[in-house]
């Protein structure tokens, strides 16, 4: 895929004997990226990552949006649908504002090296796919590990407790059973859906059976409701437990989010941001081929967040929030 952009960006390097010319969690991440290479004037990165982050738009955020909303229609939650379809047109401007940007990158990156006095236009294409291959594999990694990352937590944010739980706690109070039953159906029938038209349709391997499971469960909850019970049944909250039943990749151990910790607090931009704070917490979290580390307390909220390559261990960059 990302090779693809590689490819795209060789006739550009073969014109430089004359001027050169012009040329919402997933890629929320990638800005992070998208930082660390702006900070080191690597353009070439840059550009490779905001493409990153318009793929993740593209191939998470927007069927997100459209499963949430063909949902909202067909049951008629008019106010839900307005807000998801006002969701939907800010996903589109996030996803040009990142393609154009990624491409004034790229013109960035062509003119900083297109320089024939300096190396044969061949070798400068030669040494672009060299030196951006592994970016890309790594940028291959990281969608990999966010396409199934919001159907696997499907029950700890995003539509269900912000709708679907407080759907169930009304229809609860009115002691309307059936209702609930219906509601925790639909729940699982969108988290099936989200497999389905996300790492399913990217073409990974093993989550069918993800989706087969939310769908069995789904019918499941829709047969205890045609019984009209007076009182909730036991399976009612298996839905959650599902997709941890099914792990279909191996996560990294404790010992190497403790060894990347230590690798983080070591730093001494971490210690400066640290300096004089009580109750940090670090949050370390594996994005395919880095961690991104986060340190945070109750009274300032975020106070750094470092990015560690998982081969080499070398600290990438280190951010503060803006004050």
């Amino acid at each position: 895929m990302m090779r693809i952009v590689l490819l795209s960006l060789l006739p550009m390097l073969l014109m430089c004997a004359e001027p050169c010319l012009a040329v919402r969690q997933g890629a929320a991440t990638a800005d992070l990226f998208i930082k660390c290479y702006t900070q080191s004037g690597d353009f070439a990165k840059l550009a490779l990552w905001h493409e990153a982050a318009a793929e993740c738009l593209k191939r998470i955020s927007v069927p997100m949006n459209q499963i949430v909303y063909d949902y909202y229609v067909q049951h008629g939650y008019k106010t839900w649908a307005a807000r998801a379809k006002k969701e939907a047109q800010e996903i589109q401007e996030q996803y040009q504002s990142h393609r154009a940007r990624a491409k004034i990158a790229w013109q960035q990156f062509v003119r900083g090296v297109c320089n024939p006095r300096r190396m044969p236009h061949a070798h400068l294409a030669l040494i672009l796919l060299s030196v951006l291959d592994t970016e890309s594999e790594n940028i291959d990694k990281f969608i990999t590990t966010w396409l199934p990352h919001y159907p696997d937590r499907f029950y700890e944010f995003g539509i269900y407790p912000t709708f679907f739980r407080k759907q169930r706690e009304l229809a609860e109070q009115r002691g309307d059973y059936v209702k609930v039953l219906h509601l925790e159906a639909d729940a699982a029938t969108m988290c099936a859906a989200q497999y389905e038209r996300i790492p399913i349709a990217y073409g990974l391997r093993n989550y069918e059976k993800h989706r087969d499971a939310y769908r069995q469960y789904a019918a499941h909850l829709r047969k205890l409701a045609q019984g009209k019970p007076n009182t909730l049944p036991s399976e009612i909250n298996e839905g959650r437990h599902i997709s941890n039943s099914l792990a279909a990749h191996s996560l990294p151990s404790q010992q190497e989010a403790d060894t990347v910790l230590q690798i983080a607090e070591s730093d001494a931009r971490v210690k400066a941001a640290l300096t004089d704070q009580r109750a940090v917490h670090a949050y370390p979290t594996f994005q395919g081929f880095a961690w991104i580390v986060n340190f945070s307390n109750h009274n300032r909220g975020s106070l750094a967040t470092a990015i560690i390559d998982d081969k080499t261990t070398t600290v990438l960059g280190v951010f503060s929030p803006v004050k």
